[in-house]
């Protein structure tokens, strides 16, 4: 009979592609994935990957089971949700995800009153640069720079965040205000990782600063804010940071900054869970608070 915890073994394999990465995953040693998934290709007398130079894929028939496990995790997520969130009133765990700078400077400073309210409650705040996915249990709250593609997600817009381009002191002392007439030639940039989809300063930059040089990039914003700081270069950042932190000068760009509407979401199957509900009306209600200063006026 087909056991369960197989089954994740077999998700976290096909997900991510590896034994390695499945095993640090599940936060179990890589024999013991190789072993499950050895013992379940016994028990279903097929063979679900192919070993290839980048990893693991699947074989026609691991695809056709794929699509059976998402969706009996499906069932044994709903299953889980029902069992414990209803019943357990304002007591328990929240996770929450957003993105470092958001978590850093936006949420946690707002949360003290919720859990001096509540003490039954524990908030577990996760800094992610990738979206996690809400139907999968990896976080009951999301806040995110975008609207949330998942149809199972109850989602509501709770502020703006504008961003600009800045610089410190010292860097405008060496280098000079930058010359948008002639796209920034000479100067320089630190920018986002590549990797991350949806950056705002990727397609708004280069209409100004084209020919301007990426020295460094990295994945999140309170990084960039340390490198300008230290005088490294010019970045796009938050109104919300780069207004607030000595030393940085917003400059003024021929194009105004980019905008982001911040999405709250949280999966349709915790509209009865008391915890989830009053964590996601604080934040909500809190980040509202904050409009003026994430959306400064021009």
């Amino acid at each position: 009979m087909l056991d369960w915890d197989d089954v994740r073994y077999f998700l976290a394999v096909a997900r991510r592609g590896s034994f390695s990465s499945a095993a640090r995953a599940l936060k179990v040693a890589q024999p013991t994935v190789g072993r499950r998934m050895s013992e379940l290709e016994r028990l279903l007398g097929a063979e679900l990957f192919v070993r290839t130079p980048s990893g693991r894929t699947l074989t026609g028939m691991g695809r056709r089971m794929l699509e059976r496990a998402e969706r009996m995790e499906q069932d044994v997520l709903e299953i889980e949700r029902t069992a414990t969130g209803r019943d357990a009133g304002l007591r328990g765990r929240v996770r929450i995800t957003a993105s470092e700078w958001m978590i850093a400077r936006v949420l946690g400073p707002t949360i003290g009153g919720f859990v001096a309210r509540h003490p039954g409650l524990e908030l577990e705040l996760v800094a992610e640069t990738r979206h996690v996915s809400l139907a999968q249990r990896e976080a009951d709250i999301a806040i995110r720079p975008s609207r949330f593609e998942h149809q199972g997600v109850v989602q509501r817009e709770i502020a703006v965040v504008a961003f600009g381009l800045y610089a410190s002191d010292a860097y405008l002392a060496h280098h000079g205000v930058p010359d948008f007439s002639a796209h920034g030639a000479g100067h320089v940039l630190i920018a986002m990782s590549e990797s991350l989809g949806k950056i705002p300063d990727v397609a708004w930059l280069p209409e100004f600063a084209g020919r301007a040089r990426v020295a460094v990039r990295t994945n999140g914003r309170e990084p960039m804010l340390m490198l300008a700081r230290a005088g490294v270069g010019l970045t796009c950042l938050p109104r919300f940071l780069g207004d607030a932190a000595p030393g940085l000068r917003l400059l003024q760009t021929p194009v105004p900054g980019p905008e982001r509407k911040l999405w709250l979401g949280y999966h349709r199957d915790a509209r009865g869970v008391p915890r989830v509900q009053a964590a996601a009306r604080y934040l909500a209600e809190n980040v509202a608070r904050l409009r003026p200063a994430l959306r400064p006026e021009p």
